[in-house]
């Protein structure tokens, strides 16, 4: 051993015997901060949440548009304060289900070509499903309420996907602003009702439990465009099949 140089052993009691206790309060810390996360959680709004996971899965899965989304979202009302808590968790796991089945209709909707005629979106009440009567019109004839042939398949594919639901379905009629006036159809009122109520029928031929469907008809009185022109007019020729939240 060189001359002037000597090991002396680390001491134990040397060495910080703290440097745990910083570790450990920041995992305190850090649960601390998890925990009030989740609290706060329990009691964001339902409408709110809805709104981002909807955003979330359009903008994934390339379905929908994120615009019409938050359209549809202006007029929803925020549920008080005191009702988010107690029923937030079952809301949400009611929007998740109908996300599915939205994206499970969408992909039908894709195979067979029907995109121009058939969309969906989620509103405060529920999915809806919107029929459009375009041109030229797939579901009814100009001033007609009986179902054309080349719908049945279409239907018969969305029946697919609901069927299984035990969600009630509300089924609506809506016309343009043109008037009618037959000895069959006196005014939009009928027609639009008419419409919703073949639908109806169909779906109950088509095994789905009657006690689950209500009809309605809206006649020209609750447009989703301007009835300015031909294009305006084409998107409130609609019936919409709303499979309501399980909770309505």
């Amino acid at each position: 051993m060189r001359k002037g140089y000597h090991l002396t052993p680390k001491k134990d009691e040397e060495e910080n015997t703290d440097e745990w206790m910083m570790t450990y309060g920041d995992l305190v810390t850090q649960l601390l901060c998890f925990f009030i996360l989740l609290m706060s959680f329990s009691v964001i709004s339902s409408i709110k949440f809805r709104e981002v996971v909807v955003s979330l899965q359009e903008a994934l899965s390339g379905t929908g548009a994120l615009p019409a989304w938050q359209i549809a979202m202006q007029n929803v009302e925020t549920p008080p304060l005191e009702n988010i808590a107690r029923t937030s968790e079952d809301n949400d796991e009611e929007i998740l289900r109908m996300i599915g089945v939205k994206s499970k209709l969408d992909e039908l909707i894709k195979d067979i070509k029907m995109s121009e005629y058939v969309e969906t979106k989620i509103e405060k009440e529920g999915l809806v499903i919107t029929l459009k009567q375009d041109n030229p019109p797939v579901f009814f004839d100009t001033a007609e309420a009986k179902i054309k042939p080349e719908a049945y398949p279409i239907l018969n594919q969305i029946v697919t996907v609901i069927k299984g639901l035990p969600n009630k379905i509300k089924i609506e009629g809506h016309t343009d602003i043109r008037p009618i006036n037959t000895p069959q159809f006196p005014s939009n009122w009928e027609l639009s009702t008419m419409r919703a109520t073949n639908v109806l029928r169909y779906l109950t031929l088509m095994n789905i439990q009657p006690e689950r469907l209500s009809a309605a008809g809206y006649g020209q009185y609750r447009p989703i465009a301007k009835n300015e022109n031909e294009l305006g007019m084409s998107k409130n020729r609609r019936v919409e099949i709303v499979i309501l939240y399980h909770s309505k």
